[in-house]
């Protein structure tokens, strides 16, 4: 195989590193060529041996039981063949993965064939183990479910003694009661059939009963009839003359209506008469009061007045006597004393 190296990358190794990991590489290629091939001869040497192990055999018992009794070894060989067939899967893996490896490094000097692959199976591998647990989860759940169940299974199971012990005991207690029920209908029936005579009997009497009372009730309505027609007739009589005492009750009311429609006429005439002379004497009186109390308020006036008068003169009266008492008491005017008059002559004279 030819494999060309490049030169060193800013991101790869040198060339060579290169070189002495694709000579790791090559070397780990062909081993696993060589495992390969030695895992392939081992299937094929198997697959012949399975062909022509009972060449041309009948079936017989004795070829049946020959073979269940190898069925534990062939199942063995089976499991062995599936584990070669796995290993054969993964060095095939492992060979393609050397080969993408080798390819990069040839190329570019970088291993991201090998991070990408392990990144993958690390992710795979989580995503198993969460898968693990959730189907651990799931292990305890159908665990707990099944719990259930049976626990359920019990219950139900007990209920359902319990219930075929009820049904036991209402069937019982059903027949029971449909031995009292037929007694006691047997009874009923002969009751009934006493009840029925004694009901007849009862029936007769009442019908006896009820034909006298009907006879007798005949005979009060002939005697109600006669009465009847001895009342209509009286009470005929009396409505006539009702009606001829009404005809003339209304024939005297027609003449007292007439007497008093004449008497009320005259007696509004008179009314009228009366208000015309009422208002006649209203006009009178309201003219002689306006003159009375055009008086009374003259000679109310006059007596305010003189009432004036005599009161002014009355204070003049004081005035003068109070007026006249100052002077005495001071002896002004007329009333001063002869000395003062002298001096008041001597002070003239000077």
């Amino acid at each position: 195989m030819e494999m060309s190296i490049g030169s060193k990358s800013t991101a790869g190794f040198s060339a060579t590193v290169c070189e002495v990991v694709l000579e790791v590489l090559q070397e780990c290629a062909d081993s696993l060529a060589v495992y390969q091939n030695i895992l392939r001869q081992q299937s094929t040497i198997e697959d012949d041996d399975a062909t022509n192990i009972f060449p041309n055999v009948k079936i017989s018992e004795t070829s049946i039981l020959q073979t269940l009794a190898r069925g534990a070894a062939e199942m063995t060989d089976s499991r062995r063949e599936a584990a070669r067939e796995k290993l054969l899967q993964d060095s095939l893996y492992v060979s393609s993965i050397i080969e993408d490896l080798k390819r990069e490094i040839s190329e570019h000097g970088t291993i991201d064939v090998l991070i990408k692959e392990i990144e993958r199976i690390t992710s795979q591998e989580e995503q198993e183990h969460l898968l693990i647990e959730e189907n651990e989860s799931m292990q305890i759940i159908v665990a707990e479910l099944r719990k259930a169940i049976a626990d359920k299974k019990t219950a139900n199971e007990k209920e359902e003694e319990r219930l075929t012990k009820k049904l036991t005991l209402t069937r019982d207690e059903k027949e029971k009661l449909k031995l009292i029920k037929d007694v006691e209908i047997k009874y009923v029936r002969v009751w009934e059939a006493a009840r029925r005579e004694q009901y007849v009997l009862r029936y007769e009497l009442k019908m006896d009963e009820l034909k006298k009372t009907l006879n007798d009730h005949c005979v009060r309505e002939r005697n109600e009839n006669h009465v009847n027609d001895v009342l209509m007739r009286y009470l005929t009589r009396r409505i006539a003359l009702i009606e001829t005492r009404i005809e003339q009750w209304r024939q005297r009311y027609d003449r007292e209506k007439k007497m008093y429609e004449k008497e009320i006429r005259k007696v509004r005439n008179e009314i009228g008469n009366a208000q015309k002379y009422l208002e006649e004497l209203t006009t009178e009186y309201c003219n002689n009061q306006e003159f009375i109390d055009t008086y009374l308020a003259e000679q109310e006036a006059l007596r305010r007045q003189k009432e004036h008068e005599d009161h002014v003169r009355l204070s003049i009266i004081k005035m003068q006597a109070w007026w006249r008492g100052v002077m005495v008491r001071r002896k002004l005017g007329p009333y001063r004393s002869e000395e003062k008059k002298k001096k008041k002559s001597i002070k003239t004279k000077k």
